[in-house]
């Protein structure tokens, strides 16, 4: 059984990330429960985008995660999100630029809160290309594209719970990822194999 995560934040645009991510959690063994996290989620229907609500709370929230485990606490930030029809490296040069732009504002004894992510910190970033309903089709075993919108119909709570135990199988050790997984997600592998399990 992997160590307790005794404090675990989970910054995402929409509920399909957001349980996906939970899930997953769930499949990792850290006796997770909705009240053991923290969801930061952007508003359903508030006119704004999801992507820039996850860009905006994106430094506050690594900022809280470094505050938290340089207290000796162990901690998770997950954050998910969508890329659209971005790159995944445009979007996740997005979010480094606003954490660095966070810390020009702040205090110079802050200003190590808002250094870039360092590989070995429980700072997960995943970033689907299009849509995070990409890949919970793909780990579903369907055939997918990272052009084509996915989004209609809702997957399912089932179909969420299912991709999640695909996408676990995918990242253990020696495991190959499906015929189906799309260059965004199979990329993100090793994102999703830092949380301990």
């Amino acid at each position: 059984m992997p160590d307790r995560i005794a404090n675990i934040v989970i910054l995402v645009e929409d509920v399909e990330q957001q349980n996906l991510l939970f899930r997953f959690l769930e499949r990792c063994d850290h006796s997770v429960t909705y009240r053991r996290c923290r969801f930061e989620r952007a508003a359903k229907r508030s006119g704004g985008s999801g992507e820039q609500f996850v860009r905006n709370r994106y430094p506050a929230e690594v900022k809280e995660h470094r505050s938290r485990v340089g207290k000796g606490v162990s901690a998770l930030l997950a954050v998910m999100v969508d890329a659209d029809r971005e790159t995944t490296q445009d979007r996740a040069s997005q979010l480094s630029a606003a954490l660095e732009a966070a810390g020009k504002d702040c205090p110079p004894k802050e200003q190590y809160c808002y250094r870039r992510r360092e590989e070995k910190e429980l700072i997960i970033v995943l970033i689907p290309k299009r849509h995070v309903e990409t890949w919970i089709r793909a780990l579903l075993g369907n055939q997918v594209d990272e052009v084509m919108d996915y989004t209609r119909p809702t997957p399912t709570a089932k179909d969420i719970k299912d991709a999640a135990a695909k996408l676990h199988e995918w990242t253990r050790r020696g495991a190959n990822q499906g015929t189906t997984s799309p260059a965004s997600l199979t990329a993100s592998l090793p994102e999703w194999r830092k949380i301990p399990s």
